[in-house]
């Protein structure tokens, strides 16, 4: 066979296909692309256009080998004998002989019964399934009673030996028709046809011609519901051979099957797909018909040499039994070779040459085939020689193809008495089967090969370092693959453990020497868990190591240049994906407490004592953990809770399984224990492990498993402020973000429950104390206005402390930010007098954003980042601001002078720092960004107070009644309500030119020619030309971050022309952002063109007069429960009949950005609007 690549154009069919035979191989085949196949695809679709290339073809079937039983009986070979001598001629070599009719009128008629195979297993006759598409009005012949009458395959194989009797010629010819048939192709051949074999190839190529003049472009092996065809077609043909074997035609008339062979092999290598297709299913099912006779024929041989030699060590020997015997073996021995000749020309001229065919369903036909004749007939296929062959297709670029094979090695390998044979052929391409489930691309194939390689382990055919690299995919991105390798790497960490038992004197032993889980009672005493525990997250850590290759699944994300992760689900590491596949698998990571106890177990004592050599002492110092092994523990323990919690939530809802109302009291009972479990384990860890940022993050995360209101319910008040006092520690003594996210969550989660928030905002309260003082003693007295003025311990320490507080505003409101903090002992009066509000100091530190000449990078990174922090703060407590403004204007209260001039002051502040930032700042940098973002937030927040004019639901003063002066409601809020100018809409159009320009640029699109009045990019501040050189991952995840950037921006845009406060008066007018903002539509992404097309979201719903306006109002109090749609209503009604309706685009806009700005957190934290949410991924 050669071993370069099959052409693209297969040889025409005038080539005698029979009369090709191959030579060894002796170079693997190359890989082939086809020209067109759907990857992974099990079925085709019935539109899909047939191609029909020269020899290439694009799609592919799953087949289901069906073992073929064919029903008792056997014929009479006397009769069968008696009929020869009266009617055979010697026909001419590879032609059928032409037969006369007979003169005397008699017509021959066979006693011919079904073929048998076993009849130790019988089976009821099979029938070929009647399928609509084979019901048509000229169905005829063979096709008719195989596939539109329903009639039994042997009987339909009994019925054509019979015709074949009467002549042969035409018998052949049906069977050809037959196959063009099946293929699609209504033409015919007759039996002059047949007696010309040599023109063979002619005709079909004249037959082939004048088929795919008709474009046909489906045919029935690809059509829908094409299996039961395919069985059927299957059925027919081993049907056929098995009747053609038992009666005795395959060996006295070898012509027979070497004519069929002659056209059906013939059509296997044409280039018209159908053809080609439909005949290399027909064939293989010849040889998989073929391999059973020979298989049977070998038995029999076998059981026959077996009396010869029993009967010949008799001490009286029956000398014509045996040599009646070794007859019939030498008969047998002639059948055999008779079958294995025609085996190797049908393996030579057809499987040879379509196991690399270019359509993928033929490979898998070839494979399917291949192993079930390894199966079937071992003596023949069970050689290195023909193994290859599956071997050579596991490089099959199609990954349906490698699936396949990879099922029937499973196959081949599951039978223990073929190991050894397949010792050489695992050597050869084990280092295939090992790159295949690491680092395939599909992951249906890498988890078959997963459980592949797991069998060739249990018989120790695998090297070391190929368990340690498919034991590195409990990692694995995919769920799928994670799930196949649970038993691989189980077995391996039991191996281990074994190992050690052993090595300590064996599982008595230690019995003896431990107590008993009974007797020891606490779990933090020394247990053979432990040993299985460490085996485990020995054998994690390892395959976790940096040093370690990972698969290509095993992502690692530059977001902060060192830390990396899995891409596994938010929130989840790579231990706790693990864990979860592990956790049926190793009976010890369900065992949580047991965990627990092992990680508080004080294993310093074992080495301060480990003279002794009893077993207890080997136990213990085999369990000692290292600290990365301790920390990899606690998320171990961390996902074994919750997954434990999430198991008994979803036995809750499942409706499949009913549960018992015992059994839910059971589950809730135990869901009670392990919260007060956890409630007190949770400071123990914190205790022993809190002054790791890693390892007491973990800790506090367990906090979010804890149902805290059972604390309420059974008055533990006391372990309830213990833990509760234990993480606001944990929040004041670190720095880690990761810790002050975890503390977060955790506080977050006890005020989810309302009897609890009491307690909850005493413990915030002392937080906040004490994070301002701590501020306040940082900044008194210090310029912290000018950026790169202060030392690296200074900077870090403020850093902190601001970043504390931009968690805390995320919790609770941030009241103390507008107080003086309380007098600390020893402070000067001096130093009380130059005490201020912190959000002052805040403010101030906004100055140091804007950049400064000679600052070395690592200090301009500590400067960004304490503005970063600081950009954090300010719209939580400026939002603060607005939802006491709102309730005013609502409840048509005065509002105080102070504090209304206060919030205005501030904002003005703000606003005028920001825009110097955005200002001095070039390109697309990210605090710039972020400045623009913030300074559109804060436009479109205070703009929106306006739509709750005339909104008021408190009581309005009658005419009789006045009110003083002071109680009066006032307008001065309208102060606040302001568009962007005309300066800040131009620096923010300049600041959305470098973000385009920025991700256009790293995702290789063109934009359109830029306007005059955009702000040219500074070349420092633009994506370095390296990307090309550094990691794929890399360059993708910077690219992404460039999108985020564009479309988290350009949705505060949207927003703010939505609200008013761009494109309005102020600003210019004529709709100059909107414009802007669709110049680049279509050129930078689908999420892009997402963001813009929200510019138009409100066109459907904008009506006529009050009617529309009315409705779009209530739709919008519809979301806030604690307003009256009612209310709503009316109010809105009186406010029209009052006021003369305004510009309809422009209130339209207001109610946009009401639906925004107005809907806040309790602790007056605006909400992100939920369009823009969908879009940007929140």
């Amino acid at each position: 066979m050669s071993t370069a690549v099959m052409s693209s154009e297969p040889a025409h069919t005038t080539s005698t296909a029979p009369r090709r035979k191959s030579g060894r191989v002796s170079k693997k085949p190359e890989a082939f692309i086809p020209a067109s196949s759907p990857a992974g695809s099990a079925k085709r679709k019935r539109n899909e256009p047939a191609e029909d290339e020269a020899g290439a073809d694009g799609a592919e079937t799953i087949s289901d080998e069906d073992q073929v039983e064919s029903s008792e009986g056997e014929p009479d070979e006397e009769e069968l004998r008696e009929t020869r001598r009266k009617k055979k001629s010697k026909p001419a070599a590879r032609k059928p002989a032409a037969k006369k009719p007979k003169t005397n009128g008699e017509s021959i008629s066979l006693a011919i019964r079904p073929a048998t195979s076993k009849p130790q297993r019988p089976k009821k006759p099979r029938k070929a399934p009647i399928r609509k598409s084979a019901l048509v009005e000229d169905a005829e012949g063979l096709y008719a009673d195989v596939f539109a009458r329903g009639s039994n395959l042997e009987d339909v194989a009994a019925q054509w030996v019979s015709s074949f009797k009467e002549h042969e010629a035409r018998a052949v010819a049906e069977v050809v028709n037959f196959v063009l048939r099946a293929a699609g192709c209504t033409l015919k051949i007759n039996e002059d046809d047949v007696a010309d074999p040599d023109h063979c190839a002619d005709k079909l190529g004249e037959i082939q011609d004048e088929y795919q003049a008709e474009n046909v472009s489906d045919y029935p092996l690809i059509a829908k519901g094409s299996i039961p065809f395919k069985k059927a077609l299957r059925g027919f043909f081993i049907a056929l051979i098995q009747t053609i074997t038992q009666t005795g035609l395959m060996y006295d008339n070898p012509e027979l099957i070497e004519n069929i062979e002659v056209w059906i092999s013939t059509m296997s290598s044409a280039s018209n797909r159908p053809f080609r297709h439909t005949s290399t299913v027909a064939s293989l099912a010849v040889i998989s018909a073929l391999c059973e006779a020979a298989s049977d024929v070998v038995e029999n041989t076998a059981k026959k040499m077996r009396q010869s030699e029993t009967e010949s060590k008799k001490a009286r020997v029956n000398k014509g039994r045996v040599s009646a015997v070794n007859r019939e073996v030498a008969e047998l021995n002639q059948k055999l070779e008779i079958l294995d000749g025609a085996i190797k020309d049908w393996f030579e001229t057809v499987f040879i040459h379509r196991y690399r065919d270019v359509d993928p369903r033929i490979r898998v036909e070839c494979v399917e085939a291949l192993a079930d004749w390894i199966m079937v007939y071992p003596d023949k296929f069970f050689d290195g020689a023909h193994l290859r062959y599956l071997g050579w297709v596991l490089s099959d670029p199609q990954p349906h193809t490698r699936l396949e094979v990879v099922k029937q090695l499973q196959i081949l390998f599951h039978d223990k008495e073929k190991i050894g044979g397949l010792k050489t052929f695992t050597e050869r391409f084990r280092p295939r089967m090992v790159e295949m489930a690491t680092r395939d691309s599909e992951a249906n194939v890498r988890a078959s090969t997963v459980e592949l390689l797991d069998i060739l382990r249990e018989a120790g055919l695998l090297e070391p370092d190929d368990i340690d690299s498919v034991g590195k995919l409990i990692f694995d991105a995919e769920e799928k693959v994670r799930k196949a390798v649970v038993g691989f790497f189980a077995e391996n960490v039991n191996n281990t453990y074994e190992y050690q038992i052993e090595d300590m004197g064996g599982q008595e032993t230690l019995d003896e020497a431990l107590p008993s889980p009974e007797e020891g009672g606490d779990y933090d005493t020394p247990r053979l868990e432990w040993l299985k525990l460490k085996c485990l997250v020995e054998q994690l850590v390892t395959y976790d190591s940096e040093g370690a290759e990972l698969p290509p699944q095993v992502e690692r994300l530059p977001s902060s240049g060192t830390q990396f992760g899995l891409v596994a689900g938010p929130n989840e590491s790579r231990f706790s994906v693990a864990t979860q596949a592990l956790y049926d698998a190793i009976p010890e990571i369900r065992a949580w407490e047991i965990i627990a106890g092992y990680l508080l177990y004080d294993h310093s004592e074992t080495a301060q004592n480990s003279s002794g050599d009893d077993a207890e002492m080997a136990l213990r110092q085999n369990c000692k953990p290292t600290e990365v092994e301790e920390s990899k523990l606690l998320e171990i323990l961390n996902a074994t809770v919750k997954f434990r919690l999430k198991r008994f939530a979803e036995s809750q809802h499942d409706k499949k399984t009913k549960r018992t109302k015992a059994q839910r009291q059971a589950d809730q009972e135990e869901q009670d224990e392990m919260a007060k479990r956890l409630a007190v384990l949770i400071p123990r860890l914190l205790k022993k492990f809190g002054a790791l940022p890693e390892a007491a993050s973990t800790c506090l995360s367990l906090a979010r498993a804890v149902n805290f209101e059972i604390f309420q319910e059974l008055r533990q008040d006391a372990t309830l402020n213990a833990l509760l006092d234990d993480i606001c520690k944990q929040f004041l003594t670190h720095h880690d973000k990761r810790v002050l996210l975890e503390v977060k969550e955790a506080l977050l989660h006890v005020l989810s429950h309302d009897e609890l928030k009491e307690i909850v905002s005493g413990k915030l309260e002392a937080v906040w104390d004490d994070i301002t003082i701590a501020f306040s003693t940082l900044t008194r007295g210090r310029d912290i206005s000018t950026r790169g003025n202060m030392s690296d311990n200074i900077l870090t320490g403020i850093t902190n402390t601001v970043s504390k507080i931009s968690i805390l505003t995320q919790i609770s409101k941030p009241e103390a930010l507008d107080r003086i903090p309380k007098k600390s002992k020893g402070k000067s009066k001096k130093d009380s007098a130059d005490d201020a509000a912190p959000i002052s100091a805040l403010l101030q530190i906004l100055n140091r954003g804007i950049p400064v000449a000679d600052l070395d990078a690592d200090v301009e990174g500590a400067e960004d980042l304490l503005v970063r922090n600081t950009l954090e703060i300010l719209m939580p407590y400026f939002g603060w601001h607005f939802e006491d403004l709102r309730k005013h204007i609502e409840n048509n209260t005065r509002i105080p002078d102070d504090d209304l001039t206060a919030i205005a002051e501030r904002r003005d502040v703000c606003l005028d720092l920001l825009i110097k930032i955005v200002e001095s700042r070039k390109g697309a940098d990210e605090l710039r960004i972020e400045a623009s973002s913030l300074l559109l937030d804060i436009y479109n927040m205070f703009f929106s107070l306006k739509n709750f004019k005339g909104t008021a639901t408190g009581p309005k003063a009658k005419p009789s009644q006045s009110r003083p002066d002071e109680e009066e409601p006032n307008d001065d809020w309208e102060v606040l309500c302001q568009e962007v100018d005309t300066r800040m809409t131009k620096s923010l159009l300049q600041v959305l030119a470098a973000t385009e320009a920025n991700y256009a640029k790293r995702a290789k699109k063109h934009l359109e020619e830029v306007d005059v009045d955009d702000d040219p990019v500074d070349p420092d501040d633009e994506p370095e030309d390296s990307d090309d050189e550094e990691e794929g991952d890399i360059a993708l995840f910077r690219t992404l971050v460039a999108e985020n950037q564009l479309c988290f921006l350009g949705s505060r845009i949207v927003i703010a022309i939505h609200a008013g406060t761009l494109d309005g008066k102020d600003s210019g007018g004529g709709n100059v952002v909107r414009k802007r903002l669709e110049r680049n539509k279509a050129r930078l992404g689908h999420n892009w063109k997402e963001v813009i097309a929200f510019l138009d979201v409100s066109k459907s719903s904008r009506g006529k007069g009050s009617t529309a306006k009315k409705a779009v109002k209530a739709d919008k109090e519809a979301a806030k429960s604690a307003k009256s749609k009612e209310i709503v209503v009316e109010d809105e009604s009186e406010e029209e009949e009052e006021d003369a309706p305004a510009d309809e685009d422009e209130e339209m806009a207001e109610t946009e950005q009401n639906s925004d700005a107005e809907i806040v957190e309790e602790n007056g934290v605006p909400e992100h609007s939920p369009e823009v949410e969908s879009i940007l991924g929140d």
